[in-house]
């Protein structure tokens, strides 16, 4: 299994691009031998991989991904906090983001 999860990272992304859909590719799984492996991309952490049988293919792992998210620390405490005042904070609220989040 840890092969499994170690075999599917995110392609890199480029600033200003799409994130570019995970591609499959072929496997070397101890005690199974070699297994196609198909990254889908998903936000829910309790996703586990699935085994599914294709016709022509055989068996495909089904792994799921989970997307990167490329944003700084900080920037992910302003936008959370942002989001909790409402979406639209005042000046001075957003003076108190800004102070609570800097040190991230």
């Amino acid at each position: 299994m840890l092969a499994i999860g170690a075999a599917s990272p995110i392609a890199a992304q480029s600033v200003g691009q799409k994130e570019a859909a995970p591609q499959p590719r072929m496997v070397y799984v101890p005690g199974r031998g070699t297994v196609l492996v198909q990254p889908v991309l998903t936000d829910d952490p309790r996703a586990v991989a699935r085994t599914v049988i294709v016709p022509g293919y055989g068996e495909v792992y089904a792994v799921p991904v989970r997307p990167k998210d490329t944003r700084s620390a900080r920037q992910r405490c302003v936008d959370e906090e942002v989001a909790r005042d409402g979406g639209l904070p005042s000046a001075l609220a957003m003076r108190a983001i800004d102070l609570k989040c800097s040190q991230r």
